[in-house]
């Protein structure tokens, strides 16, 4: 018995021995296999250990089995993710080559009252379209409620002025869409609520507005102070919206975060100002579409959502089914903690990849950034969100850079144009 007990003693320390063997060439073999493919992009050995280490086991077995080439293009990734105000600057539009784009989704954060200053912000956004290949900028107020200090273009305006062919705005996410909150239950809205609406959303496009936006169906509260608002999308107020739009032939910028069925809120909102279960959302967006097929419909966000039912399948399956819905696309990083995103391992996803060729005449780019006047102080949810901007604007580059030249043509520039009547 003794020696059968020094035995298994000793096959036990070998197992050990082995073990320890083992750990130590698979540190050997991650520094061995990307230090002449991450060179270029600066990282130190921890740097890469550290990114491989983070990886569940199924991820670091398709790294492996990367070609150089594309263990190039996974760190370039996360570079770009984590490389701030200090990466390389872009294309820029004086004619530098590189990847350009029309943005349709982009906030000014401005301030208010005494500290206002939206010019402040307009100059920042001038100073990351240059350098970032944003050739012009579609900027709208955020979804906004009754019971916020709301804004809408009134308060920006003046600050695009300067800069006519690198602007042009939406209106209603602070006026028009506290009024579709604060009637949020259908049978509040009398036909007076319905015609001091229209009127409303008229004097938006006289005013000069291209269009309306940011309006909410289903928002989800991010972070505290940041509201959660719900109306179906065929609530009666967006319905007179759509009939609007169709008038003036205009698009509405809809945020509407997807949900097939009743859900419970996603624990990574446990901190946001949210209920215990949201409504299902699809059913409603179909009922809006068919109520008035003029009405073009550009559903804000794809790729980057919250809730998991915001597919390429579902977009394709809808966009079949109704030619007035469009689809702006925020492109967000592989860390990004969100569904059904457009790039994974640096690559375009195939089911993605296959309806943007199949409806290239339906996407556009919409960032959602977040550009704040560096006179203003605060940290409010428009400052964090804004800390955003790099990361998703260089992860859309190259993304674009990925596209068909004839899909990217479209998606950069072509249906921004087409779509929201820009000169």
């Amino acid at each position: 018995m003794r020696i059968s007990i020094q035995k298994s003693k000793g096959q036990t320390f070998n197992q050990f021995k082995l073990a320890g063997v083992i750990s130590v060439f698979s540190l050997m073999l991650i520094s061995f296999v990307t230090i002449d493919t991450v060179q270029a992009q600066g990282l130190d050995h921890d740097q890469r250990r550290a990114i491989i280490q983070s990886l569940s086991d199924e991820d670091r077995q398709k790294f492996f089995g990367m070609s150089r080439e594309g263990k190039k293009k996974f760190f370039q990734e996360r570079v770009e993710e984590s490389a701030g105000s200090g990466g390389q600057p872009a294309a820029q539009p004086g004619g530098v080559p590189g990847v350009e784009f029309i943005d349709v989704h982009v906030h000014l954060i401005g301030g208010r009252s005494n500290n206002e200053d939206y010019r402040g912000a307009a100059i920042e956004a001038i100073d990351h379209m240059d350098r970032l290949g944003i050739r012009k900028a579609i900027i709208m107020p955020p979804p906004q409620v009754i019971n916020q200090d709301w804004y809408d273009y009134p308060a920006f305006v003046h600050a695009l002025h300067k800069y006519p062919d690198r602007f042009s705005f939406l209106g209603g996410g602070g006026e028009l869409n506290s009024e579709l909150h604060k009637y949020s239950a259908p049978s509040s809205v009398t036909e007076d609520v319905k015609r001091a609406f229209a009127d409303q959303a008229e004097k938006t496009i006289r005013d000069g507005a291209i269009g309306f936006g940011e309006i909410a169906s289903l928002h989800i509260s991010a972070v505290p102070g940041h509201p959660f608002e719900f109306v179906p999308a065929d609530h009666p107020l967006l319905r007179v919206l759509a009939d609007v739009a169709a008038k003036f032939d205009v698009p509405i910028d809809l945020h509407m975060d997807a949900a097939d069925n009743e859900m419970p809120v996603p624990p990574r909102f446990k901190d946001g100002d949210n209920p215990t279960l949201l409504p299902p959302t699809i059913e409603p967006l179909q009922r809006l579409l068919k109520y008035n097929p003029n009405a073009k419909i550009v559903w804000a966000h794809g790729g980057s959502d919250p809730l998991g039912s915001m597919s390429p399948a579902l977009i394709g399956k809808l966009m079949d089914e109704h030619s007035n819905l469009y689809v702006s696309l925020r492109v967000v990083g592989g860390r990004a903690p969100m569904h059904n995103k457009l790039l994974s391992f640096g690559e375009i996803v195939p089911e993605w990849l296959n309806i943007l060729n199949r409806h290239s005449d339906r996407f556009v780019i919409g960032s959602d950034s977040f550009f704040v006047s560096p006179n203003l102080r605060g940290s409010g949810p428009g400052t964090r969100f804004a800390q955003r901007n790099l990361p998703k604007l260089r992860a859309t580059r190259h993304f674009l850079s990925l596209l068909p030249p004839s899909v990217a043509r479209k998606i950069t520039r072509d249906n921004a144009i087409r779509i929201y009547g820009l000169k």
